[in-house]
């Protein structure tokens, strides 16, 4: 008797120990991408404020996670643009958000008519998981 109960015993943890192994094979470690990079207009002059909106969906809970913004980029090839964000994700679509105020005078600045992109990169543990890019339009 107290042998079928040890070999019940050694089963159970052993499927035990099989399911715990196999969870992340099946359903893969959290993981999260930028699903949308969008500002509040296509065009911008100086001074203005430009309202950045960034959609990010996460599989699952994800710590040590940040968001960094950077580029828009002048004649001297000085980035106007760098931020970075803590972003710790729970499961499901968030928005993060970022205000950028634009120079003063934007050719004084370096900043000439024209296009301009900036990148978003989602970090995690220190590796890029997602990247995204934007262009707007700034005159003067």
């Amino acid at each position: 008797m107290r042998r079928d109960v040890l070999i019940l015993i050694v089963v159970v943890v052993v499927i035990a120990a099989a399911v715990l192994a196999a969870i992340p094979l099946l359903f893969g470690p959290a993981h999260a991408e930028i699903t949308s990079v969008s500002t509040d207009r296509d065009l911008y002059h100086s001074n203005e404020v430009m309202h950045i909106a960034i959609g990010v969906n996460s599989a699952g809970n994800l710590e040590n996670t940040s968001l960094d913004i950077n580029g828009i980029t002048d004649r001297n090839g000085n980035i106007r643009l760098s931020y970075e964000m803590a972003a710790p994700l729970s499961p499901g679509p968030a928005v993060l958000t970022h205000d950028y105020q634009l120079p003063p005078c934007s050719h004084c600045a370096g900043l000439d008519p024209g296009m301009y992109e900036f990148n978003v990169t989602l970090v995690h543990d220190g590796v890029e998981i997602s990247r995204m890019a934007h262009s707007v339009d700034i005159e003067q």
